[in-house]
């Protein structure tokens, strides 16, 4: 308990509450009006959360290349839906989420039409007014109070370097040459190019199938954000599938890394204005990019290797040239085949030389990208945040950063009022 004297109670309540908000602005994302304020998900609180990896950022002397560990990591699979397909509505869990959510302030735009993966839009109204991204490339959301979507870093020469669709594992491989390229050699190789971290969009599916391979990106200090259960055209869904795809994603990653994301990236870029309140409403901001690579053509062999080359010279030499000085760029890549890994692995040195590269909400100076309140991140501003070694190194710290910031701001306030004369009894936790 520590006392200090002051009669003006209303007076310091009304400070120390400001104070309170400044702090948790990157704990709790205001909405931009009292319609909606987005907060923690509740119906994740009970998830059981794995005991074997980090609960802080890593120091990047804890950081080493090497294989995954022998000893697998144990899921329960069969709690999950099936892995690359639609997870079922009607599943209680799912039925639980949809009950926490206002949909009176969702928009009602009806599930798009597509045939072929691609959309119908001969009826659609060409004003744009669910800012749907595949019509209009629309990302600054028509519903107030939706955060308009991350798509740059705001810092020319800044680089938010990310990669879609992992953790990486082929599937059904027929021959050890073509594991080669499973995780974690990019990872590795990420280690190896001075422990370069990144923005991860994992697909919940993957997460499951190859646990060991999304613990050891946690470990190694890179960011991960969601990127749907089966990766479809979120737009397609109705509120409830998209609702499944989100809810299983998260359930996964917070089941095997001990984390729940307050980012994700739909897939194809495929987002509303339904699907983004959806989203928001279950805690997480949408960001997209403004540079493709489309290195994920290379799968599908509509585009040769040389074409995905020159984008990324014709960036390189923009910047090298002086022409690219507008802001930062967040590039679209990909971690999900053996010719977009290459393609990463050839450019990436290159990209260090020319940029500062960085994930994204290190450009975006945003250091919890997570609800957990122990993970804080570099920013920008705070290229080296507080963390706290334990006597097994970061493995099991299990110190709230930002809890230990708010207190600490909490009793500079009451010090300054005492300092005015006023006086309050606070016990600090």
């Amino acid at each position: 308990m520590i006392l200090y004297r002051v009669p003006f109670l209303a007076t310091f309540l009304v400070i120390v509450k400001a104070t309170a908000t400044n702090t948790n602005d990157a704990d709790v994302t205001r909405a931009s009006s009292a319609e909606y304020v987005q907060s923690s998900p509740a119906w994740l609180a009970n998830v059981k959360v794995p005991t074997n990896v980090v609960t802080q950022l890593p120091f990047d002397d804890e950081i080493k290349a090497g294989p995954l560990p022998k000893e697998p990591f144990k899921l329960d699979l069969n709690s999950y839906p099936k892995p690359n397909k639609q997870p079922p509505v009607d599943h209680p869990e799912v039925q639980a989420v949809l009950k926490h959510l206002d949909f009176s302030i969702i928009p009602k735009s009806k599930p798009r039409i597509v045939k072929d993966w691609v959309f119908d839009m001969k009826d659609y109204n060409r004003t744009d007014p669910d800012c749907w991204w595949s019509s209009s490339l629309c990302k600054k959301p028509k519903v107030s109070y939706l955060p308009e979507d991350i798509s740059i870093c705001p810092n020319k020469g800044t680089w938010g370097l990310n990669y879609d669709d992992g953790p990486y594992k082929m599937w059904w491989p027929t021959s050890e040459k073509q594991k080669e390229y499973d995780q974690p050699r990019f990872y590795n190789y990420l280690v190896e190019k001075g422990k370069q971290k990144a923005t991860l969009f994992f697909v919940g599916s993957n997460v499951i199938n190859f646990p060991e391979a999304a613990q050891r990106s946690l470990s190694d200090g890179h960011t991960i954000c969601s990127h749907t259960w089966s990766h479809p055209q979120m737009t397609t869904l109705t509120n409830e599938e998209v609702v499944a795809q989100l809810y299983w994603t998260h359930k996964a990653i917070k089941e095997t890394m001990g984390i729940t994301p307050k980012c994700w990236r739909p897939p194809y870029g495929d987002v509303d204005d339904r699907v983004r309140a959806i989203a928001y409403q279950m805690g997480m901001r949408t960001i997209l990019w403004d540079q493709d690579s489309n290195d994920w053509n290379l799968i599908t062999g509509r585009l040769k290797t040389e074409v995905v080359d020159n984008f990324f010279k014709g960036w390189v030499d923009n910047r090298v040239s002086g022409n690219d000085t507008d802001h930062g760029h967040i590039t679209l890549q990909h971690e999900n085949s053996n010719m977009t890994i290459q393609m990463s692995e050839k450019w990436l040195p290159i990209l260090q030389k020319t940029f500062k590269v960085m994930p994204i909400h290190q450009c975006i100076n945003d250091p919890h990208p997570y609800w957990e309140e122990s993970w804080t991140y570099p920013t920008l501003d705070v290229p080296e945040p507080p963390r706290q070694r334990s006597s097994a190194g970061n493995l099991g710290a299990n110190t709230s950063m930002a809890s230990s910031s708010y207190y600490s701001n909490l009793a500079e306030a009451i010090l300054n009022l005492s300092l005015l004369g006023f006086a309050v009894a606070a016990t600090l936790i």
